[in-house]
C-alpha cells in the first residue's frame, strides 16, 4: 500500500502546481477538502483529527486566506489560519510525521498592524521558528509570487486587461525591484522538498531582481508610471538564495522562460 502525502489548499495559486508536478515514488497526494464533514482545518481541532483520520507520512500544507481574493489583506480568518497551522504542525510532530509549510516573503521585518495578512505571516514564522530552525519541519519560503494564467497579482491581472483592450496599464512604483518566481516553479519546489526530504527554512526564487515594469514587459503590454497614492505595500528588495533547492536539481525554469532569459 503507498503512503500518503496529505496536502492543503490542493485547489490554489500553488497547490494545483503542486499537484499537477507530484511524481514522488511510492506516495499518493490525498486532498484535504472542506467538503469532507468535519475537514474544516479552521475548527479547532479539525488539523488534529484529519491527520488521525488520513495517517499521512507527510503534510504539504499550502492552505491560506486566499492572496486572490478582495480584501483577503483584512481577512479575519488570517489570524485562524496561524492557530490552524500551528496546530497541524504540532500535531505532526507528534505523530512523526513530516510538515512541510508555506510562508512568504512579507514574513519578514514589521508589517503595518493593519495588515492582517502579513501580520498573521509574520506571526506564524514567529510561532514556529524552533522547529524551523532546527530542522524538524520544512518551510518554504516563495518570493514574489506570479501566474499569468489566473493574473496574479494584481498588476499581471491589470497587464493583461490592458493588452486584451489594447490599452497601456498604469503603474504606481514602476522599478520597485523584487524576485518575482513563477507559481509553477514553486509547486516544483515543494515537490522537490518532499521528494529528497529537504528541512529547514527554503527560499524559492530566482535569486535576481527584477522590476514590476519588467514584468509588464514580458507580457507584452505597454506601461505608464503615475503617482503613487500611498496604496500598494512595500518590501524590501530582497533576492532568494535557492542554493539547497538547486543542489536538489530543482531550477525556476518557468520564471526563466516568462523573462525569456537566456
Amino acid at each position: 500500500m503507498a503512503a500518503r502525502a496529505l496536502i492543503t489548499g490542493a485547489t490554489g495559486l500553488l497547490g494545483h502546481y503542486v499537484v499537477a508536478a507530484w511524481d514522488v515514488p511510492g506516495m499518493d497526494l490525498v486532498p484535504a477538502s472542506i467538503d469532507v464533514p468535519g475537514w474544516n482545518l479552521l475548527e479547532p481541532g479539525a488539523p488534529t483529527r484529519v491527520l488521525d483520520e488520513v495517517r499521512p507520512e507527510v503534510v504539504v500544507h499550502l492552505a491560506w486566506a486566499a492572496s486572490g481574493t478582495p480584501a483577503y489583506r483584512t481577512s479575519p480568518d488570517n489570524p485562524r489560519w496561524v492557530d490552524a497551522t500551528v496546530e497541524l504542525a504540532a500535531a505532526c510532530l507528534d505523530r512523526g510525521i513530516r510538515f512541510v509549510g508555506t510562508g512568504t516573503v512579507v514574513e519578514t521585518g514589521t508589517p503595518d498592524p493593519a495588515d492582517l495578512y502579513a501580520t498573521a505571516k509574520h506571526e506564524i514564522r514567529q510561532r514556529l521558528a524552533d522547529p524551523i530552525e532546527d530542522g524538524r519541519i520544512a518551510w518554504i519560503q516563495p518570493f514574489y509570487v506570479f501566474d499569468p494564467e489566473v493574473g496574479r497579482p494584481a498588476v499581471v491581472s491589470d497587464a493583461l486587461r490592458a493588452r486584451d483592450t489594447g490599452g497601456t496599464v498604469s503603474l504606481r512604483s514602476p522599478h520597485a525591484a523584487h524576485d518575482f518566481v513563477h507559481a509553477a516553479d514553486v509547486g516544483r519546489a515543494v515537490v522537490t522538498c518532499v521528494r529528497v526530504d529537504l528541512r529547514g527554512q527554503l527560499p524559492v526564487g530566482s535569486g535576481r531582481l527584477r522590476q514590476v515594469c519588467d514584468v509588464v514587459a514580458a507580457l507584452d503590454v505597454p506601461w505608464k508610471s503615475v503617482a503613487d497614492t500611498g496604496t500598494t505595500v512595500s518590501h524590501a528588495e530582497l533576492s532568494a538564495d535557492s542554493g539547497r533547492l538547486r543542489s536538489a536539481g530543482w531550477r525556476p525554469t518557468s520564471t526563466e522562460e516568462f523573462f525569456g532569459d537566456g
